[in-house]
């Protein structure tokens, strides 16, 4: 941190986490607000948000190639909010294509920002873990105000332009493009594929649990923070006392109360706060194993994520309980083993650095 200096670092910080939180809340008011006045049957605004979730998610590692290639996260991060604006000159005129503008710039801005706060806590989770915990609140109220058309279309694009504003007068702080040669040893793709693996596993059941009570506004709010917290913490807590540790001990912990209290506002809050916390640390793992990569990086943890929701796009239904139970017992099994010799790999290699070195 000395080297960029604290305060820009800071600055960075905030004003991409703000941005991420401005951009899913603008995306889901367009969206939400083209099927408020828009005539669709339930299949056809299922299927709108399917679409809109398939390209904002599945477009990201792709994106994230393309901005590690071109060293340009500032300017991914500003394209992405004007893609998204762009979209409101076509909610009349063409609705699906508004969706598609909405859904790549979404996925653009995502990994401009992720580029960017990956490298304020170089290998720490503490950065990464704040700038994702915005997004779920922004989604929340931008679905909210999208469905009831309580925010005028005007402060919604107010919003955008000021973070476009905050992102263009910010400087852009040192981004670590230094590549390690990807490793053609079978541990490392292992390593790889065990926390991607975890992470689809984790959205798959994310989507499977149902919270009969957080339809209403006050728990639904509570919920949120739930989710918004659990990602901060999540960082915070595993730069403190290890990556395994917390990651590992949340999933455990959240695989109860969720398969056995997601009915209990209180118990649901909590699971779903300690669930959450693993977040920031599959996509710090993935990162460092990709290093100097920023943006692939982010981009195949949240591809795994709309891997894991593909099944309820579906629409297949599971039991409820046990399977949910198994199913995050699975996913902490995976980001167990994958950390343990994510853990061995790191050591390996710092071992023939300092060699080397001598």
């Amino acid at each position: 941190m000395k080297k960029e200096g604290k305060g820009l670092l800071i600055q960075n910080l905030t004003v991409y986490s703000f941005g991420h939180g401005v951009v899913d809340f603008f995306c889901a008011f367009i969206l939400f607000s083209i099927i408020r006045t828009t005539p669709l049957s339930y299949n056809y605004i299922f299927n709108i948000i399917a679409s809109y979730s398939i390209i904002g998610f599945g477009l990201q590692a792709v994106v994230g190639m393309l901005c590690d290639k071109l060293r340009a996260p500032k300017a991914f991060g500003i394209a992405g909010l004007l893609f998204s604006l762009s979209a409101v000159s076509f909610m009349k005129i063409s609705p699906i294509f508004a969706i598609v503008l909405l859904g790549i710039g979404n996925a653009v801005y995502h990994i401009g920002g992720a580029t960017i706060c990956l490298n304020i806590t170089p290998k720490k989770a503490t950065a990464p873990g704040i700038f994702v915990s915005p997004g779920a609140m922004g989604l929340f109220l931008g679905v909210l105000v999208g469905k009831t058309g309580l925010m005028p279309l005007s402060y919604s694009i107010a919003l955008v332009i000021l973070s476009i504003i905050l992102i263009f007068i910010t400087k852009t702080p040192k981004i670590d493009y230094q590549r390690k040669v990807i490793q053609k040893l079978k541990i490392f793709w292992l390593i790889l594929t065990l926390i991607l693996l975890s992470v689809v596993i984790r959205s798959f059941i994310g989507f499977m649990v149902v919270f009969p009570w957080k339809s209403k506004l006050i728990l639904g709010i509570i919920f949120t923070l739930g989710v918004v917290f659990g990602k901060i913490f999540g960082g915070i807590l595993a730069d403190k006392f290890g990556l395994m540790k917390i990651g590992v001990s949340s999933l455990l912990i959240s695989a109860f109360l969720l398969a056995f209290g997601a009915n209990n506002p209180v118990i649901g809050v909590i699971g779903i706060f300690l669930f959450n916390m693993t977040m920031p640390i599959t996509l710090i793992a993935t990162s460092n194993m990709l290093q100097g990569r920023p943006g692939l990086a982010f981009g195949l943890t949240v591809v795994a994520l709309i891997v894991g929701a593909l099944p309820y796009y579906a629409e297949i239904t599971l039991p409820n309980n046990p399977f949910h139970l198994v199913t995050i017992f699975v996913s902490a099994t995976a980001l167990y083993v994958g950390l343990h010799f994510y853990n061995k790999y790191n050591k390996s290699n710092n071992s023939n650095q300092n060699g080397t070195k001598r």
